[in-house]
């Protein structure tokens, strides 16, 4: 299987990318009623076996991490996972509620519907600027440890995987997450046609 992007292909999905976060980024702002911003998007295309060491160089592994998994299907299919630190979920629920004490619930409540606008957003948006529907499964959601986040059994069955990462930040609220995309195997080469139609249709 080839799953080498070229120059053109990884161009047209960092755009792709680029609008799909500002449409999340003016939901979350709404909801928050807070400036928000996310980093400029990377996408690394590796072995299953490196998605642990990548995500465990963006976190502090001595802290607990409230993590959202959501799996979506279509032409282009995969995982959306959403990770933030404890002391992120807390600052979050304090802000969302306008309370100083929040009640773990609450803060998990929090998350949960932070993250529920934001995955729908990116994914939904992107899947459209590919010109494809999306149907996602029930989220997941779980507070572990950073050892925990990713499951070894999650990815041992595939081969190569597509990352693709971003940090949402609430500078003033003191709240930082991290949004990963992941894609396996077989959805990477429909990924390729979807972005290659999509090139071909806009400057064809």
């Amino acid at each position: 299987m080839n799953i080498e992007f070229n120059e053109d292909q990884i161009d047209a999905l960092k755009e792709f990318m680029n609008v799909s976060i500002g449409a999340a980024t003016a939901n979350l702002a709404n909801l928050l009623g807070a400036f928000a911003t996310m980093h400029i998007p990377r996408i690394d295309i590796c072995d299953s076996d490196k998605l642990i060491p990548k995500v465990n160089a963006t976190i502090d592994l001595t802290s607990m991490y409230y993590v959202t998994k959501q799996l979506f299907t279509g032409k282009f299919g995969g995982e959306c996972m959403f990770v933030m630190s404890e002391g992120s979920a807390q600052n979050l629920g304090k802000h969302l509620y306008d309370i100083e004490n929040c009640t773990d619930d609450d803060v998990n409540d929090a998350v949960i519907e932070l993250t529920n606008i934001l995955t729908s957003t990116i994914v939904s948006r992107l899947t459209q600027e590919l010109d494809t529907g999306v149907q996602f499964f029930v989220p997941s959601s779980q507070f572990v440890d950073a050892h925990s986040i990713i499951n070894i059994n999650d990815v041992t069955h595939y081969s190569k995987i597509i990352i693709i990462s971003t940090i949402l930040e609430f500078k003033d609220q003191q709240i930082n997450s991290s949004i990963y995309i992941l894609t396996k195997d077989e959805a990477i080469e429909s990924l390729k046609m979807l972005i290659d139609k999509k090139i071909e249709e806009i400057y064809g």
